[in-house]
């Protein structure tokens, strides 16, 4: 199922539900959530997203966003990373393999790493 349209930080209504379910259980652990956006490799051409860059840290934050205000998630437990087209799961040379690589990973980090992630200043 495709999280997002091509050229688009927007989550579809049926990918915001699973991502709704997804948090609830995230929401047991007290691990830091990284959640990271991809994007395909078409050249991006909206003035709002200049390069896919753009376009996967804006898929990334519209998720940390559905979970804080959709699912009271700890702001400060989440990390939001875009990596533009440099992870592809699929080929992108196929409109079945652009729609995979459309997404977001949801990484739990392990608490060996929480000193890594908490404020410098308490």
């Amino acid at each position: 199922m495709p999280f997002f349209d091509s050229g688009s930080a927007n989550i579809k209504k049926q990918s915001e539900d699973t991502l709704i379910e997804v948090a609830s259980l995230l929401n047991t652990v007290d691990n830091f959530i990284r959640i990271e956006g991809h994007t395909d490799n078409v050249p991006i051409s909206r003035s709002s997203y200049p390069s896919n860059w753009e376009l996967s840290t804006a898929r990334a934050v519209n998720v940390v966003k559905l979970f804080i205000g959709k699912c009271n998630y700890p702001p400060n437990k989440l990390i939001a990373v875009g990596y533009g087209e440099f992870k592809p799961v699929a080929d992108n040379s196929t409109p079945e393999g652009r729609t995979m690589n459309r997404r977001i990973d949801i990484i739990i980090l392990s608490s060996k790493y929480n000193n890594l992630e908490e404020p410098l200043i308490k």
